[in-house]
């Protein structure tokens, strides 16, 4: 063939309406949709697959150009972020006119003459028509039960049901799933026909344990006949779970179905065994867990379909054990304290932690002690999260023991700590945390920390003394980062701005925090009737109405809103013009001007480097005072209440005590007013010295975009300090190729999962709490007091949706950046949390009910539902 005729050939083949499954062209998922594409995979790899026929995108084009000329279809990408989720009566309108004209339409002369190829093709019997979008059975998005199959379609039938699948590409489901992923709302379709399988018993396997994440489990369910009720939910399929290593059966449960009388078990221990088998190998095939449709007839396995999951938490490589090994169980530090975000961290934020850990561990104990593999050391970093080896920690302190500590910041995990089983974790300690080097590491770090014990011996025994030092040595901190250059190499930068913060930490925040939990809120605790209701509340109120930074933030972000009429957040790029020209009013460019000066370092989810603060994005600050002004709630007015109510307890509660209590209360009272800023003062060095690391950053970041080496400067937070460090010697380095390799991991975890757990083991194993919820109830811990009704409006971030007044704020976990939302809110509940997290405390100075540590709340509910909050006994009623 000439290289023309070649070329025209291969067009001819691109742009075909159909096609079977053996050609070579079925691979491409662009051409035919993912599960196409997958069940081509599966039969060029030997496995055994129906036969089918395949409509391509070709095949559709026209029918979606048709429907989305209609007038319905106009606007409809803002339609879904104008709904936000929740209110979509508008686009339910709009999809429900589209669905209905996609359903009416008419094959032109090449759909038609395509179809009766198909039924040349098959002759007779029965089939299954089933979508195949090119967005479908991915990696990052299953789509699944969302578009459309159907069963038993006789040959005279498909082009009907080909319609009829087709028509669901304009379902209203199907859009807000896209819309949530922030994925084009634009169609994208192809589907096939595929003979159907007259199958004895049919199911779905699944090669990881979608119940607990373990990779080494599978989970087959199945049903006798078709599969169809089984994934409508409409039967009790019977049930297996199988060790993958060992192949033993760790779980069995035959369901009932419709009518039976006497339940068996629908594969025999051959048969499972073979499924199995099978499973695994499409997994390795695929390279990633996978679940299959698979369907058994006259003792031939067929497999129906094969996609990889997608709602799963990938376990970076670098910490996972060999299957059949010894497991060892990892613990996330950062959902309750410190880093206070629950998603994925990008990779040049989780390298600078790594170093932090590297620095720190060769200061406190001696070069190397730490170490950079996770396997055999006890804290680092893997894929985008920072971990600590529970395995290894559990020989310096008995969880059981830490879990009453924990439970101030996280009552999750202080309850796994205590109920757990984690003993199958406990391992014998690795040679580098052998007594023989463990005693001179921490003999060094005793005389490393001694500053630290000589400022906590100063405040138990001169606390006025204290005090005076502790602000002079925030004063030398704020000094010292001011006197650091910033066009320092990068490593030289980050090292002395965070020696600055390891110095203020030593002698003045962490001696600070320790005196404040244990001579103020934890000694209060101690002085009061644990059974008294009454004094339980007047404790409340005393530890309430502080000074804290993060008050203080949404305060003056309060009074910034309430400067400026409503109308003038109408336009926030014309408002944010204003501002930057300094066209307006003299009072409220000063207070602006103050806010950035203070709070500058600050913003949502601000412990990452790649997320913008309020001192480089003046749009963040504007987007949050909108929805601050949306509301008639004056925090103000509420926090001055707040004081006035501490000082009310406080007189009370004094005067209820015994003389001697009323000593150590007066002293508590004290040291809880002068130290209460502190619990926010170590996060608040760190947003100081990650603000100047992230200008730094970006400065170089801007001239590779100039120079064309970037796309753009956020892709930089992708890299690692030490590609960043090249590249700023190496004019050569390809950073778009270091860009697409070093954070691959970090696009797909960050599209994939919502949340990451608190434990997880060294084969993907996620240990939850167990706990048994009343119908339409939830229960967590009560950490702010009150009673209110309201409709519920999920977030996986501050910037996800608006928060309307009177809503119920619904959270994994926050941080600082989500305090101007707490001011709308009419209550506040948080899957992780505990008294002294920050949602907790910024409920509390708001007058906000507030549960924390409800397990399973992402989940349980949705947008739209209204709860009544019982913030005084922690409990969540769904009405």
């Amino acid at each position: 063939m000439t290289a023309g005729r070649e070329a025209t050939h291969i067009e001819s083949m691109e742009h075909r309406l159909a096609m079977r499954l053996a050609d070579p062209a079925a691979l491409d998922v662009a051409l035919v949709g993912g599960k196409a594409a997958s069940l081509a995979r599966l039969r060029g790899a030997g496995f055994q697959v129906p036969e089918a026929e395949l409509l391509t995108t070709h095949f559709f084009a026209p029918w979606i150009a048709e429907v989305t000329s209609a007038p319905e279809w106009q606007d409809i990408p803002n339609l879904l972020v104008a709904a936000d989720g929740s209110n979509t009566d508008e686009v339910e309108a709009r999809c429900s006119a589209l669905l209905a004209h996609a359903s009416r339409l008419e094959m032109d002369v090449a759909q038609s003459t395509a179809i009766d190829e198909i039924v040349d093709r098959f002759d007779s019997g029965a089939f299954a028509v089933r979508s195949s979008s090119p967005e479908e059975d991915r990696a990052r998005a299953s789509f699944a039960g969302l578009y459309e199959s159907v069963l038993n379609v006789s040959i005279e039938g498909l082009g009907a049901a080909v319609r009829h699948c087709f028509a669901y590409c304009f379902d209203v489901r199907l859009l807000i799933y896209k819309a949530r992923r922030n994925l084009d709302p634009q169609p994208r379709f192809a589907a096939f026909v595929q003979r159907q399988v007259a199958s004895d018993t049919s199911g779905v396997a699944f090669s990881l344990n979608p119940h607990n994440n373990d990779l080494d489990e599978a989970v087959v369910n199945a049903t006798k006949g078709l599969g169809d009720k089984l994934l409508a939910g409409e039967v009790d399929p019977d049930r297996w779970v199988i060790d993958k290593v060992t192949g033993k059966t760790l779980e069995c449960r035959v369901g009932t179905a419709p009518g039976a009388c006497a339940p068996a078990a629908t594969l025999d221990e051959t048969q499972l065994a073979a499924l199995t088998k099978t499973l695994c190998a499409v997994e390795s095939l695929f390279d990633c867990p996978v679940d299959v449709e698979w369907a058994v007839a006259d003792g031939d396995l067929h497999l129906l379909q094969a996609r990889p999951i997608t709602t799963y938490v990938p376990l970076p490589e670098e910490i996972r054990t060999a299957p059949g090994e010894q497991r060892l169980l990892y613990m996330d530090p950062s959902l309750g304290e410190g880093i206070t975000m629950s998603g994925a961290v990008s990779p040049m934020s989780v390298d600078l932690f790594a170093k932090l850990f590297e620095w720190l561990g060769d200061y406190v104990f001696g070069p190397s002690f730490l170490g950079p593999d996770l396997k055999k050391g006890i804290v680092g970093t893997a894929g985008v999260r920072v971990y600590g080896n529970l395995s290894h920690l559990m020989h310096f302190r008995d969880p059981r023991k830490v879990a009453p500590e924990k439970r101030f910041v996280d009552t999750t995990l202080a309850e796994l700590f205590a109920t757990a089983d984690l003993e199958p974790y406990r391992v014998k300690p690795p040679p580098n945390l052998a007594p023989r080097r463990l005693v001179p590491a921490l003999t060094k770090a005793l005389l490393r920390l001694h500053p630290f014990f000589v400022a906590l011996l100063q405040g138990l025994l001169r606390p006025k003394a204290f005090l005076e030092r502790y602000a002079d040595d925030l004063a030398a901190f704020d000094a010292e980062v001011a006197s650091i250059d910033p066009d320092l190499p990068i490593f030289e930068l980050a090292r002395r701005l965070y020696a600055a913060v390891g110095r203020v930490s030593l002698v003045a925040s962490a001696p600070a925090m320790l005196l404040f939990i244990y001579r103020g809120t934890e000694a209060l605790m101690g002085l009061i009737d644990p059974s008294s209701c009454r004094e339980r509340r007047l404790a409340m109120d005393i530890r309430g109405g502080g000074d804290e930074l993060v008050l203080e933030m949404g305060l003056a972000m309060y009074r910034l809103a309430r400067m400026l009429p409503g109308s003038a957040f109408g336009d926030l790029p014309a408002l944010a013009v204003r501002i930057e020209a300094r066209r307006m009013p003299a009072a409220f460019l000063d207070r602006w001007d103050d806010f950035l000066h203070r709070f500058g370092c600050r913003g949502p989810l601000e412990m990452d480097l790649a997320n913008p603060k309020y001192g480089d994005d003046p749009d963040l600050v504007l987007g949050q005072l909108a929805t601050v002004a949306l509301g008639d709630t004056d925090p103000v007015a509420t926090h001055a209440e707040r004081k006035r109510a501490r000082e009310e307890a406080f007189a009370e509660l004094s005067a209820a005590l015994p003389a001697k209590k009323r000593r150590k209360l007066a002293r508590t009272h004290r040291t809880i007013g002068a130290l209460e800023s502190v619990r926010e003062m170590p996060k608040h060095h760190f947003a100081t010295v990650n603000m100047v690391l992230r200008r730094r950053i970006l400065r170089s970041a801007r001239h590779w975009v100039a120079e064309g080496r970037l796309d753009r400067p956020e892709d930089v937070f992708q890299m690692a300090l030490s590609d960043f460090d090249r590249a700023e010697s190496d004019e050569s380095l390809d950073l778009r190729a270091v860009v697409a390799e070093r954070g691959a991991f970090y696009r797909d975890v960050k599209a994939r999962v919502r949340h990451f757990p608190h434990l997880i083991d060294s084969r993907g194993r996620i240990l939850r709490p167990v706990r048994e919820y009343r119908p339409g109830e939830l229960r967590g811990i009560a950490v702010s007091p009150g009673i209110v009704r309201g409709p519920v409006k999920v977030l996986d971030s501050p910037f996800d949706k608006t928060l309307l007044p009177g809503d119920v704020l619904v959270a994994h976990t926050t941080d600082p950046g989500w305090t101007p939302l707490f001011i709308n809110a009419a209550a506040v509940l948080l899957e992780v949390g505990g008294e002294l997290q920050h949602g907790a405390l910024v409920a509390r100075e708001y007058g906000k009910p507030c549960v924390a540590g409800i397990v399973g709340l992402m989940d349980a509910l949705h947008d739209g539902q209204v709860v009544e909050v019982d913030g005084d006994q922690g409990i969540v009623h769904i009405i």
